[in-house]
């Protein structure tokens, strides 16, 4: 009986959220979720990835799913939208679109803290694996990758992530983003080692962008 009250008395907590079943999860998050298709300059296909929308016409995805492209359109069935390239955190492969059409309406996906994540809890990814819109899958996160001073650098998954994934979402069991999955951040070594970016990285990406671009710059005019 004390436990059962106790149970509900914490779903009345603010900042307590309960974990939902992945058939829940999946039209929550689906909306959130869009593939990616790039072109080069002469209109050819240069290959498709995923993004997720962090804020009102603002998606985040891999920076090295944009590499050769010069245009970039989202997709979700019959739905066609221009993207274009807002900030790069080329170092940390997160880059930043933005979409001028203010018919774009999906919603921006809700945003946990990737410090404070466990090993062991239930994950899902949705994205676009070799173009298949919005696939889902699930797994466990396996390992937290931290640099030299215990910096979350990276999320191990047991969930599943392939080509066309990168620029996806790692999701928690309750719908929030973690992580940006990548299909190359450990590319080759072994059967199911994927990994994600922390979403707490997010955070950094316009200021690192203005940061990177200015030393680019710099190096540039240095070398004339």
């Amino acid at each position: 009986m004390r436990a059962a009250l106790f149970g509900t008395l914490l779903l009345c907590l603010p900042g307590v959220v309960s974990a939902a079943s992945s058939e829940q999860l999946f039209p929550k998050i689906a909306p959130s979720v869009w593939l990616l298709r790039t072109a080069d300059q002469a209109g050819v296909p240069v290959g498709s990835a995923s993004a997720v929308v962090t804020a009102p016409r603002e998606l985040i995805t891999n920076c090295h799913a944009l590499a050769r492209a010069t245009t970039v359109v989202l997709v979700k069935g019959k739905q066609r939208f221009a993207a274009r390239l807002e900030a790069a955190d080329v170092e940390r492969d997160l880059c930043l679109l933005a979409v001028d059409d203010s018919s774009f309406n999906a919603p921006a996906i809700d945003i946990a803290d990737s410090d404070r994540l466990t090993v062991g809890q239930r994950v899902f990814t949705v994205g676009n694996p070799a173009a298949l819109e919005i696939t889902l899958a699930d797994g466990l996160l396996s390992r937290l990758v931290e640099d030299k001073q215990n910096v979350l650098e990276a999320i191990q998954t047991s969930a599943p992530i392939s080509p066309g994934s990168s620029g996806g979402g790692l999701f928690d069991d309750t719908g929030r983003l973690i992580g940006i999955t990548s299909s190359t951040y450990w590319p080759g070594v072994a059967q199911n080692l994927n990994f994600a970016i922390p979403v707490n990285w997010l955070k950094e990406v316009r200021a690192r962008s203005a940061k990177q671009l200015a030393e680019y710059y710099s190096s540039s005019s240095s070398k004339r």
